[in-house]
């Protein structure tokens, strides 16, 4: 083949090749912000604040109110103490809450609570009594109370163990009572026992309220007991 016939079928071959345009598509993806409307996906970043205005995040400012409480004695790992200020209503779900840590804590503190009680001076009109233990006194609404929602989710309002936590309320303008926060923060009481009780056993946890939490509990109660 000589060099013109070469040059010709070269031109005849690229001219029959086909040209196919490229089109291309940007996909714009608008994260909304605010209040929730149908059919608009949120920003993530908003889904994961609580109404205070607080980010979730593992960070000392976060944490650090559960950390001096439990001072050196009952230290627990920073992801745990985060997971304990984290409701399973916030985010949700999605980020480790602290119900199975609470399920726990609530258990231990109501026995300790019986044990607690019926080791206290004995009433002479007690009507059973074993070996120096008042049992009747386990059904009155002062033992109760003093394991119950209401005392530990003010014990941990006024120890300031709540003062981050991660939620979701239908409206936080309501009152610590009605708005749910009682009852979120009792639940933060009872994991943060459950926590210890992990991490360093039963006895230690058990010390745990003795040291740090029975005294408060008891104040409350008797307050929580004559309001009725």
């Amino acid at each position: 083949m000589s060099i013109r016939q070469t040059i010709q079928y070269t031109s005849r071959n690229i001219s029959s090749r086909s040209y196919t345009p490229t089109i291309s598509f940007i996909r714009s993806l608008y994260l909304h912000k605010g209040p929730r409307v149908e059919g608009l996906k949120r920003d993530p970043k908003e889904v994961f604040v609580n109404h205070n205005g607080t980010e979730y995040e593992l960070n000392q400012d976060n944490i650090q109110h559960i950390k001096s409480y439990l001072g050196s004695r009952y230290q627990i790992p920073d992801e745990i103490a985060l997971q304990i200020i984290t409701h399973k209503s916030f985010g949700n779900g999605i980020k480790p809450y602290n119900e199975k840590l609470a399920a726990m804590g609530s258990k231990l503190l109501s026995l300790f609570a019986a044990k607690h009680v019926v080791k206290k001076h004995t009433e002479k009109d007690a009507k059973l009594v074993i070996e120096g233990k008042n049992l009747s006194i386990l059904g009155s609404r002062a033992a109760k109370e003093l394991y119950g929602r209401s005392s530990t989710g003010y014990f941990a309002k006024l120890n300031g163990l709540n003062n981050t936590m991660f939620w979701k309320s239908r409206n936080p303008t309501l009152r610590f009572e009605s708005s749910g926060e009682l009852k979120v923060s009792s639940q933060l009481l009872y994991s943060l026992i459950g926590a210890v009780n992990i991490y360093h056993g039963k006895a230690k946890a058990e010390e745990f309220i003795s040291e740090n939490l029975i005294k408060g509990l008891e104040e409350i109660t008797k307050e929580l007991v004559h309001r009725g």
